[in-house]
């Protein structure tokens, strides 16, 4: 494997700063669509059903498919297994539902990185990945 940088704490909470943007815009198409099904004012569970299904997928996909969101493609971050490797669906799935269950939406698990030596999450070291920083592009 080779050696790579892990994500200092302050990147990986600014990534998530962007990150929250783009939710911001997913839960404004998410009710835009449940008002849709429904035909006007739409039940609160179906808001909050197609809210919960754009967030996961945006995240999962994200992490999935390239290791990066929109958030940690700006600061130059990725997440990779602590292998080096490209996370599997049940990787993402598990980092999923630790964020979820550890209140990663507001940030204790990213600041909680600060004092663990590896600088991992809970939910980097229970589904075992890194985020880390990509090196600079090279200069043309």
């Amino acid at each position: 494997m080779m050696e790579v940088e892990v994500a200092p704490v302050w990147k990986r909470a600014l990534a998530w700063v962007y990150d929250g943007l783009i939710i911001i815009a997913l839960l404004l198409v998410a009710t835009l669509v449940a008002a849709m099904l429904s035909g006007g004012e739409a039940a609160a569970w179906l808001t909050r059903l197609i809210i919960t299904v754009f967030t996961i997928g945006y995240f999962w996909a994200s992490w999935v498919r390239g290791g990066k969101t929109a958030g940690m493609r700006a600061w130059r971050l990725r997440l990779v297994t602590t292998n080096g490797l490209k996370l599997t669906h049940g990787q993402a799935l598990t980092r999923m539902l630790v964020c979820i269950a550890t209140l990663a939406p507001i940030l204790v698990p990213v600041v909680s990185a600060w004092f663990t030596p590896s600088k991992q999450t809970i939910y980097d070291r229970l589904s075992d990945t890194l985020v880390v920083v990509e090196p600079k592009p090279e200069k043309s």
